[in-house]
């Protein structure tokens, strides 16, 4: 009787292990906006843009050369109120790139996955450890409309532009190897823990700027890849948090070079510049005297301000 006893009891406890360790090892699942995937909300496309199955806003290129690159753009975070200035960024990164034989796919973030309560009505990517792991499902999210894309203008290879929000999902996506892009683009954004590749390690840029706060951040990532020895190009800019068609051009520039030329850049995208140092800080790129901090522990992506 006794052995049966602990013969039952020793069963409950590895019954009991065996699911602590599923629910401990099992990938979470993706949250309820990414499955609903802004049912029935068409996202609005700026001019020059239209809508595409599978969701986003797609333009073709206007004099296509040989295989056609797609440029996926992941947005900054927005809100309803700064719909029109999100719209102008997806607008340029359209006229430009398309101008350089280029298409473009502009996909949509999800309202609710910025972790900040006060940005629950933005739409945004993932990007940052707490919700690193809906990585996955919003790549499978935004396939089809790769897909779709391809479908239209042939294949070719796909390149990945991120701006601030976008640029921290585009950390992650490149990192993770969330899906195979030919060359990615981070433009004011910063690394996602960690680093260190999981797959491929495609060529990286790195756009920044002086007075911008995710700088340290950016900085911090050139650092991470150089100690991974992922090969890597850095530019940087005078001014602050923006997406000015300097950087769209410099983007569009390193993935035409890329697709004949091996890393590093030879000459580069940007001659050796010196990085300003405020002397009441006494150090390179610290913040004015006027600065609020840059950064929060859990949040990191800026308000996309042009």
């Amino acid at each position: 009787m006794k052995r049966t006893v602990l013969l039952v009891l020793a069963f409950f406890a590895l019954l009991t292990g065996a699911i602590l360790l599923y629910r401990t090892c099992r990938v979470p699942s993706p949250p309820p906006e990414v499955a609903l995937l802004d049912a029935g909300a068409e996202a609005p496309c700026a001019d020059g843009l239209t809508p595409i199955a599978g969701g986003g806003c797609f333009a073709a290129p206007i004099a296509p050369v040989g295989p056609v690159t797609l440029l996926v753009y992941l947005h900054g975070r927005y809100s309803p109120k700064t719909l029109a200035d999100e719209l102008d960024r997806q607008h340029r990164v359209a006229r430009l790139a398309t101008s350089k034989g280029f298409a473009v796919l502009a996909l949509r973030g999800v309202q609710g996955e910025c972790t900040q309560a006060e940005l629950a009505d933005h739409w945004c990517w993932p990007s940052n450890p707490r919700n690193a792991d809906h990585g996955v499902a919003f790549v499978a999210r935004f396939e089809p409309a790769v897909r779709e894309a391809r479908g239209r203008i042939g294949a070719g290879p796909s390149v990945l532009l991120g701006f601030s929000n976008g640029a921290y999902f585009a950390a992650l996506i490149a990192a993770r190897a969330l899906f195979p892009f030919d060359a990615v683009a981070i433009a004011h954004g910063g690394p996602v823990a960690p680093t260190h590749p999981a797959g491929a390690t495609p060529p990286l840029l790195l756009i920044t700027a002086d007075d911008d706060p995710s700088d340290p951040e950016m900085q911090e990532l050139d650092a991470e890849l150089t100690h991974e020895h992922w090969l890597h190009e850095y530019v940087a800019r005078d001014g602050g948090h923006a997406l000015p068609d300097w950087d769209i051009a410099t983007a569009l520039t390193f993935f035409t070079r890329t697709r004949k030329e091996r890393l590093p850049l030879a000459p580069p995208l940007q001659p050796p510049r010196p990085r300003p140092t405020h002397a009441s800080e006494g150090g390179v790129d610290a913040p004015k005297p006027t600065e609020a901090p840059a950064t929060t522990p859990v949040e990191t992506p800026y308000d996309d301000a042009n």
